[in-house]
């Protein structure tokens, strides 16, 4: 197999799932190393938006080199399993903020960071689906 050739033929869909799906590698080892101070006290298992957002990356690695057919849409559930635990986890550190509190720890600024990059993650998901993922089309499934 050419590596050259593959490369090559692949369009701005993969090129755009390949980005986010990197960012998305970026994100988690952000969330594994900050989780447990990000997080508000009563979040003892946080490490689970990290592991979430390692999946991408490796279906983005097999699609590399078997390209199948919306293989994208399996990456947008993900960012949306991602950040459905990222909004669970968070919701007490923004009623504290709001509230003008510090009952449940955490840090703000980290939480809004997690739930926007995973919705920046899952934007870039969606719209990599209305473009080509190989140059002729050619797919295994």
């Amino acid at each position: 197999m050419d590596i050259k050739a593959l490369i090559k033929n692949k369009g701005i869909g993969y090129w755009i799932c390949t980005g986010a799906s990197v960012l998305s590698l970026i994100l988690a080892i952000i969330v594994f190393a900050s989780w447990d101070n990000a997080l508000p006290n009563a979040v003892t298992d946080g490490y689970l938006i990290g592991i979430v957002l390692i999946f991408p990356i490796l279906i983005q690695a097999a699609v590399t080199f078997f390209p199948i057919r919306f293989t994208n849409v399996l990456s947008v559930i993900l960012y949306g399993i991602a950040f459905g635990l990222t909004a669970l986890r968070v919701a007490a550190a923004f009623a504290d903020f709001f509230n003008n509190v510090a009952y449940q720890g955490g840090q703000f600024g980290m939480c809004v960071f997690y739930a926007v990059a995973v919705i920046v993650l899952g934007v870039a998901g969606v719209a990599s689906c209305f473009f080509k993922q190989t140059k002729d089309e050619k797919y295994i499934i």
